[in-house]
């Protein structure tokens, strides 16, 4: 700059203008920092549902039409629950109640069906494998379990990302003899070959 050179005086206007523009964009920051520290509210809320129960077949199967896939047979990820249609087996104790809780908790409900990455996408019989979310956001794996209507399950040693939930739900039906773990089964649901 040259020696003699003078800066040239600021307009009022032209300070008001720049102090509103950096309240502005402090402000902008401020509230783009506070929204990624709590996630966009879709991400926070339950997704939206994407299928629709047509049909309980047990207490951890089901027949869904899917809007995207159509109709699909889905294995519920994370449960187990007693038989109730294997051929040349004995029904399991509390086998019925556990469909019966399915089909009423399940039927005609708008779902959202969950993969997981730490687990395949069909089994060996074909059915997909998948969380069941109910409309409102709850696991319907946590709550079956929660229930006393099935057991955790861990297939081939592989446990699914949301085992730790499901396990805790199962202590607590445990603790409380809550269905299958009390009087008559006492957490004995095995089926036999007739």
């Amino acid at each position: 700059m040259p020696e003699d050179y003078e800066p040239k005086p600021v307009s009022a206007q032209r300070l008001r203008t720049h102090a509103i523009l950096a309240i502005l964009a402090s402000a902008l920051v401020i509230v783009l920092s506070g929204y990624a520290q709590l996630g966009s509210p879709a991400a926070d809320a339950a997704p939206a549902p994407t299928a629709t129960v047509l049909r309980v077949i047990d207490g951890d199967t089901l027949d869904v039409r899917d809007d995207d896939r159509g109709r699909l047979r889905v294995r519920v990820l994370g449960i187990d629950t007693p038989e109730v249609h294997r051929p040349g087996w004995t029904v399991g104790c509390w086998g019925p109640e556990a469909e019966r809780f399915a089909t009423e908790t399940l039927t005609g409900q708008r779902i959202t069906l969950t993969a997981d990455p730490t687990q395949d996408a069909n089994d060996r019989y074909g059915r997909t494998l998948a969380y069941v979310n109910l409309a409102d956001g709850r696991d319907f794996s946590v709550e079956s379990v929660r229930s006393g209507m099935a057991r955790s399950y861990v297939y081939d040693d592989k446990p699914v990302s949301r085992y730790p939930d499901i396990r805790a739900a199962e202590d607590e039906a445990r603790a409380a003899l809550r269905g299958l773990w009390g009087p008559p089964c006492n957490g004995r649901t095995e089926s036999t070959p007739t």
